[in-house]
């Protein structure tokens, strides 16, 4: 797998592949892996009670739960392709968490990964999106968009 996420032009990158080992990483409860995965400069947008997510705090709450084997099932469905070059690709999808005690949490996600120095393909921004009808009441992504 690490082939497909390395040493790829964006006509060749798979966001599919990509988003298939990031669930399977999760499931896991592999964290290094799954870490690889995600930029040190990695920004989230869009959670509630917090203006940004960082690396550290992804990095904190993944190795929680995975200690805690508390996630079933993650689904990243309906991805559409907003726009790419050759270094950026710019995603629209609906993620699905599935907990171990039954619980379900559904967003609809605006993801950019990158292509960084070292050639491995990383999420760099993730932005969960307001359901239909709502706002986030004034906030504003950061530059990587618009998507």
């Amino acid at each position: 797998m690490a082939a497909i996420l390395t040493r790829c032009f964006v006509s060749q990158f798979s966001v599919d592949a990509f988003m298939s080992y990031f669930v399977e990483t999760a499931i896991e409860g592999d964290h290094a892996a799954h870490m690889a995965l995600i930029s040190k400069s990695v920004a989230v947008y869009g959670v509630p009670g917090f203006e940004v997510i960082a690396y550290e705090d992804w990095s904190r709450q993944c190795a929680e739960e995975f200690a805690r084997n508390l996630i079933k099932a993650i689904s990243y469905d309906n991805i559409q392709i907003v726009s790419e070059t050759d270094s950026l690709i710019c995603f629209e999808t609906q993620e699905t968490v599935e907990a171990r005690d039954g619980t379900v949490n559904r967003n609809r996600l605006e993801v950019f990964l990158a292509r960084e120095t070292d050639e491995q393909w990383r999420i760099v921004q993730e932005t969960i999106l307001p359901a239909a009808g709502q706002s986030f009441g004034g906030g504003t992504l950061n530059s990587l968009s618009p998507c």
